[in-house]
């Protein structure tokens, strides 16, 4: 996915009655482009429609390993940052689950190497320094929220297409996590209420559309 330039969202009078609109629906509004663009890409529009093969599911896979290693060692820089205090959680972890899962439907075949694409997504998040907590924050709300929203279609769609076994869907479950919507909401409750300045509000909506932006190229790079 080229990142898009964003300006700070002016402030609206709040009518009577109107509930606040807290940062996390900011977050939503001023991404949404980037995040369409993204979720239609033409390689994703035709995984989800059965229009390729198990192979190209197993290929997705294998970039998100890629990607899910360096983000999750990355995530120990932050450890003790306060504006991601009410998010870490190691059972968000992708990792394993994505090993588990390409062991499984590769039968011990070499894991292919990472694309330019990813290469070039792996190369952001590694590049994030200790004083970047928000913008490390942007790339763990677009790859976890999306695995616990569009991920769940993902892994429903490959099983129906393309015969992917439930024994194989480890990547889209979520250990000790029972319902996904009350733990989004707090998600994004706890996104509310970080302690993230203007700078570090804008900051952080740079980076997760520079993230949707790296996430479609990806994609693309699958095509």
């Amino acid at each position: 996915m080229t990142a898009a330039q964003h300006t700070a969202e002016q402030t609206m009078p709040q009518r009577p009655g109107e509930p606040a609109a807290g940062f996390a629906a900011r977050v939503k509004t001023e991404t949404q482009a980037a995040h369409d663009d993204a979720e239609h890409s033409a390689f994703m529009d035709d995984l989800l429609n059965g229009r390729l093969d198990a192979q190209a599911y197993v290929s997705l896979l294998e970039q998100y390993l890629h990607l899910y290693r360096v983000l999750e060692a990355v995530e120990s820089r932050f450890a003790a940052a306060p504006e991601l205090a009410g998010v870490l959680d190691a059972r968000l972890h992708r990792s394993s689950a994505l090993e588990a899962d390409l062991a499984e439907l590769k039968d011990e075949a070499p894991l292919a190497a990472p694309t330019a694409a990813t290469a070039e997504y792996m190369g952001r998040l590694s590049s994030l320094g200790p004083e970047q907590p928000e913008r490390f924050f942007a790339h763990h709300y677009l790859r976890y929220l999306g695995d616990l929203s569009g991920g769940q279609v993902i892994g429903r769609l490959a099983g129906r297409h393309y015969g992917v076994p439930q024994t194989a869907m480890r990547t889209w479950r979520f250990d000790g996590i029972e319902k996904l919507k009350p733990y989004k909401d707090a998600y994004r409750e706890a996104l509310d209420s970080a302690p993230l300045s203007p700078a570090q509000q804008a900051a952080f909506i740079e980076e997760a559309s520079a993230g949707f932006v790296l996430a479609r190229e990806l994609f693309d790079s699958l095509r």
